[in-house]
């Protein structure tokens, strides 16, 4: 009789262990990595376009930008100056039929205006919106 009582009072006391420690099982040890999503701008003589128009916060974002005219092109995405209270952003020049792949991650909630000129020709502006 007192070997069974031993026997179900460690049996107890092991589901009771169990039960305590179950909840960090089921704990997460990482956080979600953060989406990625490609944007592609066609840049051309007279206008870009830019698909998708807006992106999440926390983002991962791919632009691939492409230089469909037969002049050089920069783009300028947001703010390329550096430095504290400045918004994210980056500026690339472009080659006639040249593709470049930039990736930036997406730290800033609002509209990021974008501009797109070359010599002799008018500078086309749009934005980007962060929601």
């Amino acid at each position: 009789m007192r070997i069974d009582r031993l026997v179900g009072a460690a049996t107890v006391a092991t589901a009771v262990s169990l039960v305590v420690a179950a909840p960090g099982f089921t704990r997460p040890q990482t956080t979600n990595a953060p989406a990625i999503l490609t944007v592609k701008v066609t840049i051309t003589d007279h206008s870009v376009t830019v698909k998708p128009r807006s992106a999440v916060r926390g983002t991962n974002c791919i632009f691939v930008l492409t230089n469909r005219s037969k002049k050089m092109q920069r783009w300028v995405l947001g703010s390329i100056k550096r430095g504290k209270g400045k918004k994210i952003g980056f500026a690339s020049t472009l080659k006639p039929d040249q593709q470049k792949t930039i990736v930036m991650f997406l730290d800033y909630r609002g509209s990021l205006p974008y501009t797109s000129s070359s010599a002799g020709t008018r500078t086309v502006k749009g934005s980007f919106r962060i929601r």
